[in-house]
């Protein structure tokens, strides 16, 4: 890959994305620099562009699934590899690729993007399926423009090709932040198990677990229903919505917690919060256990706006606020009495 040696895990992923449909304006035109740059990156572009379209014609004619299709790889992989063993020759390089390796190439390209933190997996309904790592926060741009930011360990599914027709997102588990791109034709919605988000142009929070549903409204208006039952509630910028998944309720209040969105944008109000309590929220949006020592610190309570994307920055302002110390040690944070 002329020019780009070293990046070639990033242009597989720019190359996926733009099969999909979901690259950035700006990435693009850093892969259409990369397919001008060298005949042999535009011939490697065609084939990527290839595969996807036999595979779509596969699935369309015999309905392929996807374990058949790992399956399938996977004795190819087993048969290129024992035949480079067999003739102790090795891996041909990218410029005399045979279809062996050109396969393992494919099967390289989807173990380093689930290395970054993405899972990608193509079923016969066309439907996409995107997993955040455990430490990854994610940006998704849909189809439609709707741009999302994914939390750790969040998943989230949406139709390939019937997107812009029915803009339907459903969230699996996790966390999300949704800007939703403007469409007079089609509402944005989210499916979030037992019940639907329905959007009016707005900026809002999503998350999920086994227990609960929430919808955090920033900014606009969010309907929120249950499926087979007529209940549901309107929500508008400052609300939260909460469906209890074993109580089967849906209530809308007021939004108690400031700091929803933290985990996005490190961002944290607290007033007169008791010590306790804001190294614990520090320590959920971070992913860094913060310990307290000493009786002294236990009443302590904190005011203060704190936006810091390093969580040392923001300890070293609590410290000097409450005139304590700050202390590493084997790689934890622990605040301490003077």
């Amino acid at each position: 890959m002329k020019n780009f040696e070293t990046n070639e895990s990033f242009i597989f992923s720019l190359i996926i994305e733009d099969l999909e449909e979901k690259i950035s304006a700006e990435n693009k035109i850093i892969l259409l620099q990369w397919r001008n740059a060298d005949p042999e990156n535009e011939k490697l572009y065609q084939e990527f562009l290839g595969v996807q379209i036999n595979l779509d014609k596969l699935m369309e004619r015999h309905e392929l699934d996807a374990h058949h299709s790992w399956t399938v790889l996977e004795e190819k992989l087993n048969q290129s590899a024992s035949f480079f063993s067999q003739h102790n020759e090795p891996v041909p390089p990218l410029k005399n690729k045979t279809l062996p390796y050109f396969w393992i190439k494919i099967a390289a390209m989807f173990l380093i993007l689930s290395t970054l933190g993405y899972g990608y997996f193509f079923w016969k309904n066309k439907d996409v399926v995107i997993n955040t790592g455990t430490a990854v926060l994610t940006n998704v741009v849909l189809p439609d423009g709707t741009d999302l930011k994914l939390n750790a360990g969040t998943s989230i599914s949406y139709s390939k090709n019937n997107f812009l027709a029915d803009r339907k997102l459903v969230l699996i588990k996790g966390e999300a932040f949704v800007q939703v791109a403007a469409n007079t034709a089609s509402r944005f919605r989210v499916e979030l198990g037992d019940v639907q988000a329905k959007d009016i142009g707005t900026r809002f929070n999503i998350s999920r677990n086994e227990n609960q549903s929430t919808v955090t409204v920033e900014e606009g208006q969010v309907e929120l229903w249950e499926y087979g039952t007529e209940r549901k509630v309107n929500l508008t910028a400052g609300k939260l919505g909460i469906y209890d998944v074993r109580n089967k309720t849906l209530m809308a209040i007021d939004n108690p917690d400031p700091n929803f969105k933290a985990w996005l944008d490190k961002s944290f109000v607290f007033n007169a919060a008791p010590l306790q309590e804001v190294l614990e929220k520090l320590g959920s949006v971070y992913q860094i256990k913060i310990e307290m020592e000493g009786q002294v610190l236990k009443d302590r309570k904190l005011t203060a706006k704190l936006k810091y994307q390093q969580l040392d920055s923001a300890l070293a302002v609590i410290a000097a606020s409450l005139d304590c110390k700050l202390i590493q040690r084997n790689g934890t944070f622990v605040l301490a009495g003077k």
